[in-house]
């Protein structure tokens, strides 16, 4: 369902309480600017969920907030490639699709998380277990009938493209109260934590370079796997793959994977290690100021030395 607000009555009314017409000028002024505003932006809705957009986006876009299935509330493409990609070929889909919203449950979130989430990037969570998901292509969808109106129409398409990326997730969360942000990693060293926080069974080990490697048995991974999962982002960089100095390493033999945790020049880092593949380095980067990654994995590992040594103790 698609919107639209007009002011022009508030300078009526506000003209009459004034009871002169010499006062309207200024308020005729400030209306006139709320109608522009106004007129710049128009607004989808969907189950409660509103959508905005540029005035000036709107009628080059197809939004749609009607499916048959799935977990979408809007999905926005492009006309233009579509019409283009209907004369060229009759039963293509996706051309000019741009981004999609959607929701989803706390356990569909957890599966999506374990796995590879290319095309989809969670941006917001609300109080009652329900997170939202961005989606976009993979690869470009933009379309034309020729190389001459591809060129034409670059520009259009870059202005969509920024549109997409910088303003909607953000105008998402001001214009739909009881959403806040929530943002998760989804890198290989991402994918490792949601599957040790989500999958129950997953056995692992923590270990230091200066003391010997503690089993994970009876230490609950989730609190300590989400602050890492959810509070940081992990960047593959290049830099030297070589250890030196002290570390904190989780080890998850299923998968043949050792990840250690360390700090250069006060910035930490995460070495991927897996068996028979090249080592990979990531830059972490802390999200939230209490789950930083290095500080966290050495909690980790401080509390399963406590329970190793309390099992033996028992014994």
């Amino acid at each position: 369902m698609k919107y639209g607000r007009m002011a022009a009555a508030a300078s009526l009314a506000a003209c009459v309480l004034l009871g002169y017409w010499g006062s309207c000028e200024a308020v005729d002024k400030a209306a006139a600017e709320t109608v522009q505003q106004v007129q710049e932006d128009c607004s989808y809705e969907h189950d409660g969920y509103r959508l905005r957009m540029p005035q000036e986006f709107d009628k080059l876009l197809l939004t749609e907030t009607k499916f048959q299935e799935g977990n979408r509330l809007f999905s926005v493409s492009e006309k233009a490639s579509i019409a283009a990609a209907q004369k060229e070929y009759a039963d293509y889909s996706g051309a000019g699709w741009l981004f999609a919203i959607s929701k989803v449950s706390e356990a569909e979130l957890q599966q999506m998380l374990c796995e590879d989430m290319s095309g989809r990037t969670l941006f917001a969570r609300d109080d009652k277990g329900s997170y939202y998901i961005f989606e976009h292509p993979t690869d470009v969808r933009y379309m034309r009938e020729t190389p001459a109106a591809m060129k034409r129409d670059q520009e259009q398409w870059s202005k969509l493209s920024a549109w997409v990326w910088s303003d909607v997730r953000k105008n998402f969360l001001k214009d739909n109260p009881g959403l806040s942000p929530l943002t998760a990693d989804n890198s290989n060293i991402g994918i490792c934590l949601a599957n040790l926080s989500y999958r129950s069974g997953t056995k692992y080990s923590l270990g230091k370079k200066s003391a010997a490697d503690c089993s994970g048995e009876g230490v609950w991974s989730l609190p300590f796997g989400e602050k890492l999962l959810y509070g940081n982002t992990y960047e593959m960089v290049k830099g030297d793959t070589t250890l030196k100095g002290d570390y904190v390493k989780l080890t998850i033999p299923k998968d043949k994977t050792e990840l250690y945790f360390f700090q250069r020049k006060g910035t930490t880092y995460v070495l991927e290690k897996r068996e028979g593949q090249q080592s990979n380095l990531y830059k972490a980067t802390p999200v939230e100021e209490h789950a930083e990654a290095l500080s966290v994995v050495q909690e980790w590992y401080d509390t399963a030395a406590a329970k190793a040594e309390k099992t033996k103790k028992v014994k």
